[in-house]
């Protein structure tokens, strides 16, 4: 038995919640929505995104007992430095490495966002159609592709989606969908109904221009999915090009937040409809060849199973107590 205590926490979003339980299940450890309600621990791995939870990242915690579990689009701003500098930094990707870093951020280790992998998913023939769901942010609906969408459907009609919006409390949402009246809202989505949406597409569209990982496109593959997606630099390392649909990338801009940048890849709409007209063109006339992509993904997001990946932080702990 170990004899020091861990537990486990997060801040917002959803998805980062969903992180720290999976830690918690593949470790054992405890997870505890507040983590000040009982000083009892010697450690604390916190699962965070600094620009929503700022609060947090910047708060004083006993040094070198708060392992930061962070995920940006882009490098944090220099008010955090100093508070982030007194903890555990740990990143779920090269390049969100690198962001931090270039902010004098010193980063221990890169630890992967691990998934629920799906033991049987269904075969290509019987999958159909594009998959999406996200709320409306600029990031994730960025206009480029809201353009290439806008013109796919006016070619071929919107029978083809599943494109799920989240509603309250973003409004946006409601805005959105008054120009792409198919797409749906509903919140909150059960893991059962989530599970069946990737299972139940051939494709799954990623919009998105920037993330700090991308959760999404990797379950996605895990249930057999080919993905229609830019190729920015945190997709880039897991995404097996020869097996889906990666979309160029033109050019970075910076957005500018309170207290992070984010790094926007900007795509061509033109390139993105593309991407889209040879999913259809295969769908109809190549699925042999899709399920060779589909088996190859799988395979590739089996490597990321959160009973694995998770695993790193039981070994990065003990590093820490030599």
């Amino acid at each position: 038995m170990n004899k020091y205590k861990v537990i486990v926490s997060a801040g917002l979003p959803t998805s980062v919640k969903m992180v720290a339980l999976r830690i918690s299940m593949a470790t054992g450890w405890e997870f505890r929505p507040n983590p000040f309600e009982k000083r009892d621990w010697d450690y604390l791995v916190y699962v965070s995104d600094p620009k929503i939870d700022s609060w947090f990242v910047g708060r004083n915690l006993p040094v070198n007992r708060a392992i930061m579990y962070l995920v940006s689009e882009g490098p944090i701003r220099t008010p955090l430095t100093k508070a982030v500098n007194k903890q555990i930094v740990v990143t779920p990707t090269e390049f969100v490495k690198k962001m931090y870093e270039t902010k004098g951020v010193h980063v221990y280790a890169v630890i992967p966002h691990g998934i629920e992998v799906p033991e049987k998913v269904k075969p290509v023939s019987e999958k159909n159609g594009f998959y999406y769901r996200a709320y409306y942010l600029e990031r994730k609906y960025p206009k480029y592709g809201l353009q290439a969408l806008e013109e796919y459907v006016k070619r071929y009609g919107s029978s083809e989606f599943d494109i799920y919006l989240v509603g309250k409390p973003f409004e946006q949402d409601y805005f959105l969908r008054l120009r792409f009246p198919f797409m749906k809202i509903k919140n909150p989505l059960t893991p059962e109904e989530l599970r069946q949406l990737y299972d139940s597409h051939l494709f799954f569209l990623n919009f998105s221009d920037a993330e700090g990982f991308g959760l999404q496109p990797l379950e996605a593959m895990a249930y057999g999915e080919i993905v229609i997606t830019p190729y920015y630099p945190a997709i880039r390392e897991y995404l097996p090009v020869d097996c889906n649909i990666a979309v160029g990338i033109k050019g970075y801009w910076l957005e500018k937040l309170d207290y992070e940048y984010i790094l926007h890849a900007e795509y061509s709409p033109e390139d993105y409809l593309k991407a889209m007209e040879i999913a259809r063109e295969m769908a109809l006339h190549d699925r042999e060849t899709l399920a060779k992509w589909s088996e190859c993904n799988r395979k590739t997001a089996a490597k990321y199973d959160y009973r694995l990946v998770y695993q790193a932080f039981i070994e990065l702990i003990e590093q820490i107590r030599r």
